[in-house]
């Protein structure tokens, strides 16, 4: 009995905080058009997953992807974002405006992040993101006639 009072005091070590700095220095660098900076926040075996194009892997090819993708020109918020612990990783997923300067309405869509720890920097592991359809074109109220 006393081996179970023993034992049921002690607590697991609670899981460390989201490494928010590190979020928000991603979307800093994106938003101020900073490829370089970007390429930085990924760790050496990372891959990204962006919509409707083969996956980047490694840190050169993604330094290239921001390069040719022009950050800077969009202006990213993210919401509704939800991040767990992973055993030695971070998954963070939400959803993100993206207002393009030369376009109104912003672009909405959904993002999943995994993050690892590179020595006491926490890097992006994996990146996917997509853009929610737009909306359906309005239909006729009415058939035409045939």
């Amino acid at each position: 009995i006393m081996l179970l009072g023993a034992t049921g005091c002690e607590r697991p070590e609670p899981p460390a905080d989201f490494p928010q700095g590190a979020a928000d220095g991603w979307v800093a660098a994106f938003n101020s058009g900073d490829a370089g900076g970007l390429a930085l926040m990924y760790s050496q075996d990372s891959e990204i997953l962006p919509p409707d194009e083969p996956i980047v892997s490694g840190h050169a090819a993604i330094e290239q992807f921001w390069k040719d993708y022009n950050p800077g020109q969009v202006r990213l918020e993210l919401s509704e974002v939800e991040t767990r612990r992973l055993g030695d990783y971070w998954y963070r997923e939400g959803t993100y405006s993206a207002l393009v300067q030369d376009e109104g309405m912003p672009r909405i869509g959904k993002f999943i992040e995994l993050w690892t720890r590179d020595g006491s920097a926490w890097l992006l592991y994996r990146h996917m993101w997509s853009p929610n359809a737009p909306p359906p074109a309005q239909m006729p109220d009415t058939a035409p006639a045939g």
